[in-house]
């Protein structure tokens, strides 16, 4: 049965019942900003879970018919947006669209508390990245595309993600329109582009369960990056304030919803949106060897970047503990690290606590006035450097990378 996505044709066979939910959800995806909630446990998963991002892949669709995908691909949808062009005007509606449960001033907390803590800040990927891999679609998407699999540039791509998670913590850059979040609005493009390039290939394995960077997948990020990390921040020693921790889970909602996820799988308050989390993290689910190729992966890789001067074998270890059933909370009974094939290590996992204790000890200054203003202070530009120096001084690009040798970004 042939289901059509505007320029993107999907062939699988889905049961009617299915394909009317699907449908359904695809118009409401479809809808600028749209605000429809549900009781978590009403939300239709699988249905979602066969939705993409219709606004995104309607303007990148008509872009790559106008041959508008050359250059600087915002700038050409602004100029779209300014002539009416209705696919334009629609997306921008959206990722512009402010929901009606954010409210920027109590994000402050949140990002003066990252930008006080770089450590905990440059390391939550090793435990944010393998936490995505539970989903097998995931996993597969972001082996299909090479750049953090074994023989991708993983040291690049890593820097390429820190600069969107070191610009989420500059809340008036944040704001639609502010140089930051338009730096999300090209990672959106960037995600689209991967989803279409696939799509496109008519090679993706999964079809019958999932649509490539599925509704779903996107909003389960909000755990992953919000509260997940925050959990990382404290191991690693921050000190956190439970004001802190909820307006940093909210910046995370924000970006999910720049990001193209819908309010409906986000919720309105950090009840519902851990609850759906939860509900989202059980389903997607999958123990796969793609998963464990690619936490593999980024465990050699970060062995390999200089700015962490730590052997594989802590960087394991490390996983492994900020992996644990108490520092995911989304998954009870799941053993995470396990299925994701990090081995247990007792005597790295000691050095790893003893590491963790020592960086306790030393946060403690933070909570003195002089030194928590001041970190805050400078904490932004510290993480930026050390990103710019991570890309060697070379802007990251935002492009659809090749998938199955085929480009995906024009």
């Amino acid at each position: 049965m042939a289901m059509c996505y505007n320029s993107v044709m999907r062939i699988v066979q889905l049961a009617p019942n299915l394909i009317s939910r699907v449908d359904q959800l695809r118009a409401l995806a479809a809808d600028p900003g749209a605000e429809v909630y549900l009781d978590p446990d009403a939300v239709d998963l699988e249905a979602w879970n066969h939705v993409g991002d219709p606004l995104c892949e309607a303007l990148l669709g008509l872009m790559s018919r106008r041959k508008l995908m050359g250059g600087d691909i915002y700038a050409n949808a602004r100029t779209l947006e300014a002539e009416g062009v209705s696919e334009a005007v629609a997306f921008f509606a959206d990722v512009e669209a402010v929901p009606s449960w954010l409210d920027f001033e109590t994000l402050r907390p949140g990002a003066s508390m990252g930008r006080r803590n770089p450590v905990g800040m440059l390391f939550g990927m090793h435990g944010g990245l393998p936490f995505t891999y539970i989903d097998p679609s995931t996993a597969e998407v972001m082996g299909s595309t090479g750049r953090f699999a074994r023989d991708g540039d993983y040291r690049r791509r890593f820097w390429e993600t820190a600069t969107g998670f070191a610009g989420a913590l500059d809340v008036d850059g944040m704001m639609p329109g502010g140089e930051r979040w338009i730096q999300w609005v090209r990672i959106r493009f960037l995600h689209t582009m991967i989803r279409m390039g696939i799509l496109r290939g008519g090679q993706w394995p999964l079809g019958d369960v999932a649509m490539p960077i599925s509704q779903v997948a996107s909003a389960a990020t909000a755990h992953i990056f919000g509260p997940y990390r925050v959990g990382i921040v404290r191991y690693l020693g921050g000190v956190v304030t439970p004001e802190e921790a909820d307006s940093f889970a909210l910046m995370w909602r924000w970006v999910a919803r720049i990001e193209g996820a819908n309010n409906q799988l986000l919720g309105r308050t950090h009840a519902e949106q851990f609850e759906l989390q939860a509900r989202e993290h059980r389903f997607l689910y999958g123990r796969t060897e793609k998963a464990r190729e690619m936490t593999a992966a980024l465990i050699d890789g970060s062995a390999k970047m200089k700015a962490f001067v730590l052997p594989r074998r802590v960087h394991s270890a490390l996983v492994r503990q900020i992996l644990s059933e108490q520092m995911v909370q989304t998954l009870p009974g799941r053993d995470v690290p396990g299925d994701l094939g990090v081995p247990p290590d007792p005597l790295g996992e000691n050095a790893v606590k003893a590491l963790a204790l020592g960086l306790k000890g030393l946060n403690q200054v933070t909570r003195l006035r002089p030194v928590r203003r001041l970190a805050d202070a400078n904490g932004q530009a510290l993480l930026d450097r050390i990103i710019e120096r991570g890309l060697d001084g070379i802007e990251a690009e935002y492009r659809g990378t090749p998938v199955a040798g085929k480009p995906t970004d024009q």
